[in-house]
């Protein structure tokens, strides 16, 4: 089987190789989950932020909403001022 004129080429690793592969394949699974949990630490954190950006728009628009009502309402008071002025100097001038 073994051809003398070829080279033999040994497939065996040794044990510090095995040993070795072993620990790089354990850290990187460390600091994968390392990261992993550092991304859901940041994606909660975004998440509660998010909630409370939401509140606060929803209060901002609960609050241009009522400012819409008083601008229509100080609009409808202007004109009914300016009917009254209009009846009061009609009167004066008769």
């Amino acid at each position: 089987m073994l051809d003398p004129g070829k080279p033999f080429i040994d497939f065996q690793i040794p044990l510090w190789g095995v040993i070795t592969l072993l620990c790089g394949l354990l850290g990187q699974t460390a600091a994968l989950l390392i990261w992993g949990a550092q991304m859901d630490e940041r994606v909660s954190q975004n998440t509660v932020e998010i909630v409370a950006m939401r509140q606060q728009i929803d209060g901002q628009a609960k609050l241009s909403e009522t400012v819409a009502r008083v601008d229509e309402r100080t609009l409808a008071l202007v004109e009914t001022v300016n009917r009254i002025d209009q009846r009061v100097n009609g009167q004066r001038g008769r």
